[in-house]
């Protein structure tokens, strides 16, 4: 019996070695959806680029960004003139306008879909920020006018006061 037991214990150790080892149980690994980043890559590019211009070179820029886009009416121009209607301090910003380039058609070019989406998103957010500011900021204006009423006829009021403590003086 012990005989047995030894034997099925040295075919059991046999089996073991000569198993391949079995790679431990790794989940499959899960990657983001391929996207062409060449495009979005070059619009980032051009972006940075338009910071190291000077304002005269961005109304050119804006000039020839505009041109492009009426002749061929691509996304990546339209993306680029809305980039451009967007930069802050310029004479030429038009976030509005932006927006409204961004949403008039579809973006076809699926390297620059998500992009234009977020961008949207964003100038759509920031629209609606500098509404609520120009509002807040013509009650504000309202509101001063109304503390000055109030502080003239407080004034007034103190000046009839003192009018009066004057004539029953005398």
């Amino acid at each position: 019996m012990k005989r047995m037991i030894s034997l099925s214990i040295a075919a059991m150790l046999a089996a073991c070695s000569s198993a391949p080892p079995q790679q431990p149980m790794t989940p499959p690994s899960v990657s983001a959806p391929s996207m062409p980043t060449h495009d979005i890559d070059g619009l980032m590019q051009y972006y940075e680029q338009l910071g190291k211009i000077p304002a005269s070179g961005l109304a050119a820029e804006y000039q020839n960004a505009s041109l492009d886009y009426s002749k061929t009416g691509s996304d990546s121009s339209r993306m680029k003139l809305a980039l451009l209607l967007w930069l802050p301090g310029t004479a030429f910003r038009n976030p509005q306008t932006a927006l409204d380039l961004l949403k008039a058609k579809p973006v076809l070019d699926p390297g620059l879909r998500s992009f234009a989406d977020i961008f949207s998103a964003m100038l759509a957010q920031q629209q609606d920020s500098e509404n609520a500011q120009q509002h807040l900021e013509q009650m504000l204006k309202e509101e001063k006018k109304h503390s000055s009423a109030l502080q003239d006829k407080i004034d007034a009021v103190k000046k009839m006061e003192k009018a009066l403590i004057h004539m029953e003086k005398q």
